[in-house]
């Protein structure tokens, strides 16, 4: 598993953790806890960031916000049942075909190899990136 997937993974279980506090402990504040979790994932994407600025010779500002970007929408796929509707009714899809799907809210091609949203019922399909915007 990928870097980027670790940290939404570790956000995702932190904020399920959050969420059913009473379950999983006795203690009356998770906040402390929820911080340092944060926290560590927040240390973990600048982790990334600095890596990929380093072997691509590019700024870490926007580095950073590719990253950030990244973990939003992995974890994003991983409460898509519970944080959205228009998540609910989508499955993800991998573009197999050279060209003829066109994003439904950009408008623009999509790539080949390109992870997207594709709509259960009408079979639109969306970049992830667009509908997590949207």
């Amino acid at each position: 598993m990928d870097r980027v997937k670790q940290i939404a993974n570790l956000e995702a279980e932190t904020l399920n953790r959050l969420s059913n506090w009473g379950r999983y402990s006795t203690s009356a504040d998770p906040t402390r806890t929820g911080k340092v979790e944060f926290m560590r994932c927040d240390d973990m994407r600048t982790e990334v960031a600095m890596r990929r600025a380093r072997e691509t010779n590019r700024d870490l500002e926007t580095t950073l916000m590719e990253v950030q970007l990244e973990v939003n929408i992995e974890l994003a796929k991983l409460l898509s049942e519970t944080i959205h509707p228009a998540f609910a009714g989508t499955n993800g899809v991998e573009i197999e075909e050279e060209d003829g799907h066109v994003c439904g809210i950009c408008l623009q091609y999509m790539e080949k190899g390109e992870e997207a949203r594709g709509m259960r019922v009408c079979g639109h399909m969306f970049h992830d990136y667009c509908i997590f915007e949207w």
